[in-house]
């Protein structure tokens, strides 16, 4: 009775880790290449699988793409939703601790993050419905950590959430492009510290009510 539910498991297994490998590849491609520029043929020849697999996982080049985004975006989308509802965190260090997570996945990850805001944020992609309300989410997690904050004298009152919220997440995306530029050095853990030690003082001290800052 449960060999055949072990074949299952192992046969789902397979199928996850296949899938996993596809998008790891295709990110690197869209990540060298571009998104219009790359073919299918590309991704497969990348991840080592015969070109039809691809379409066993995948409707179509675009489908890679928008899982690429889906599946990376639910990961950050649970991190920043686990500090904005963190108990033991002040307003100013649930921002430290965002921005600090985004520069992380620079350091460990940039093609995903350099394919998520090239060929998404920046592309004609961005204003799908679907895409749409998945920014917004983001935005409304930082708005609403501001808006706390102002609540409990933490961030000054002044300021505008909604557009706190917009240059917060504008600002990560610069640095991303810097990164892409080569101009912003995030060679090593160290040139990371640094990036996000200016991201907290040049972002946080503005919006923290004491002119000590976070």
């Amino acid at each position: 009775m449960n060999e055949p539910s072990r074949k299952r498991t192992t046969s789902t297994d397979v199928a996850a880790d296949r899938r996993k490998q596809i998008l790891r590849a295709a990110v690197e491609v869209f990540a060298e290449r571009g998104f219009h520029r790359t073919r299918v043929s590309d991704i497969a020849k990348h991840a080592g699988v015969a070109y039809g697999l691809i379409y066993h996982y995948f409707d179509s080049k675009d489908d890679v793409l928008h899982c690429v985004f889906e599946d990376n975006w639910a990961v950050f989308m649970k991190a920043i939703e686990g500090l904005r509802d963190d108990p033991d965190l002040g307003a100013a260090d649930k921002l430290k601790a965002i921005s600090a997570l985004f520069i992380d996945a620079l350091e460990v990850a940039p093609a995903t993050i350099q394919v998520i805001i090239q060929e998404v944020a920046r592309s004609d992609r961005f204003v799908q419905t679907e895409k749409i309300n998945a920014f917004n989410a983001a935005f409304a997690v930082i708005r609403t950590i501001v808006e706390a904050g102002q609540d409990r004298g933490e961030l000054r009152p002044t300021i505008d959430a909604e557009v706190a919220a917009y240059a917060f997440f504008g600002a990560l995306e610069t640095i991303c492009t810097g990164l892409m530029l080569n101009a912003v050095p995030l060679r090593d853990h160290r040139h990371a510290e640094r990036v996000k030690e200016t991201v907290n003082q040049i972002m946080l001290t503005g919006l923290c009510a004491s002119t000590k800052g976070p």
